[in-house]
């Protein structure tokens, strides 16, 4: 998968790397998600620029969209193809919403109202 990260800390233009890297596999109770668009909050700029590294690799961004492609165990058949909204992504984990995929727990990809349209 297509993917920005960073291996250090420091203003995007000096940090960001574009690439790709292995498409995630969901584990019980998380989904994976084909993300459609990436938001980029201060959070997140205040994490690249001076947070502590808690994984040799950070794709960043907590908040997106996209449509549910895979299920881990205990995650319902019905949300296979689900456009949800993605909050909280890169938080306690590595990988974040500036990637073609994330990997996150189902309860925090929250169904999208059905005249919310995606890009």
């Amino acid at each position: 998968m297509r993917a920005a990260w960073y291996t250090k800390n420091g203003e995007a233009r000096g940090v960001l790397v574009t690439g790709e890297l292995p498409i995630p596999t969901p584990g019980p109770g998380e989904v994976r998600v084909r993300v459609a668009t990436s938001g980029v909050n201060p959070s997140d700029v205040k994490s690249r620029r001076s947070r502590p590294l808690t994984s040799d690799r950070i794709i960043p961004h907590s908040d997106g969209a996209g449509v549910i492609e895979a299920l881990g165990a205990e995650v319902s058949a019905a949300r296979l193809g689900e456009r949800v909204w993605i909050w909280n992504g890169q938080w306690q984990r590595p990988l974040g919403t500036a990637a073609e995929y994330i990997v996150l727990p189902a309860t925090q990809a929250v169904k999208l109202p059905d005249n919310t349209d995606l890009p």
